[in-house]
């Protein structure tokens, strides 16, 4: 990509896929002239998009597309925008996202070759901003599948600013009720006993990973009693 930093909006002169990314990532730009961009400039952003993003690229520019607690305007500007990014990578309109994402989701995420694969990872990048909660269980589900990397996929999904799990559901239009609570644990559970049983983590691992997880989860949407509740469990079985 070009490079070259983006101060101003009315200096950029013909718009291409480089230049939408530096102002989209631009820290010169505010928010409220990045989201006017956007929609003023969604045509154009479309027909512009001539050439074939990779996931990596893809990835990098979620990255440099943050989304902002308590900031609902912003981000719906930022949703219009990672649509059309997705939909370009995807070789595809913006009106058939929806069904790609449940045709993935319908076909247990079959991977017929490495085109499939990239594609369904950068249709999760997507889910992990925007998609609904049963999307995110779905997609969770095919994150921790492969037995080798479970632990690791885990925890980094779990960590602040991730751009996984815990970054979803760290916005309050992401709110997490308890039965999304117990298809995240359920989830969760299940690809551990799956790596143990594969011989890629110890019982005691997965016993312990496990209980990391619920408390996490707790953590997440902020259920201080359960948290207290479990620490006085621990307690109790400790002595």
């Amino acid at each position: 990509m070009e490079d070259f930093a983006i101060k101003s909006i009315n200096s950029v002169g013909v718009l291409n896929v480089a230049k939408i990314h530096k102002i989209l990532a631009s820290p010169e730009l505010t928010d409220a002239q990045k989201a006017d961009f956007i929609r003023k400039n969604s045509s154009e952003i479309k027909s512009v998009m001539k050439q074939e993003i990779s996931r990596s690229e893809f990835a990098q520019m979620m990255q440099n597309r943050p989304l902002i607690r308590f900031r609902p305007l912003k981000n719906s500007f930022t949703k219009q925008g990672d649509k059309i990014l997705l939909a370009k990578s995807l070789g595809i309109s913006t009106k058939e996202i929806k069904k790609y994402i449940n045709d993935i989701i319908d076909t247990n995420f079959e991977i017929q070759d490495n085109l499939r694969k990239d594609n369904i990872e950068k249709v999760k990048t997507y889910v992990y901003r925007h998609g609904t909660k049963d999307e995110v269980v779905a997609f969770l589900r095919y994150e921790l599948s492969d037995v080798r990397t479970t632990l690791e996929k885990l925890y980094k999904t779990m960590e602040d600013n991730s751009g996984g799990l815990c970054d979803y559901f760290s916005r309050p239009i992401h709110r997490m009720s308890n039965i999304t609570l117990g298809k995240l644990y359920n989830t969760i559970d299940s690809c551990l006993r799956e790596s143990e049983k594969a011989g890629f983590i110890t019982k005691e691992k997965y016993n312990s990973t496990a209980i990391w997880a619920l408390v996490r989860i707790y953590q997440i949407q902020n259920n201080s009693k359960l948290i207290r509740a479990y620490n006085l469990y621990k307690d109790l079985t400790d002595v």
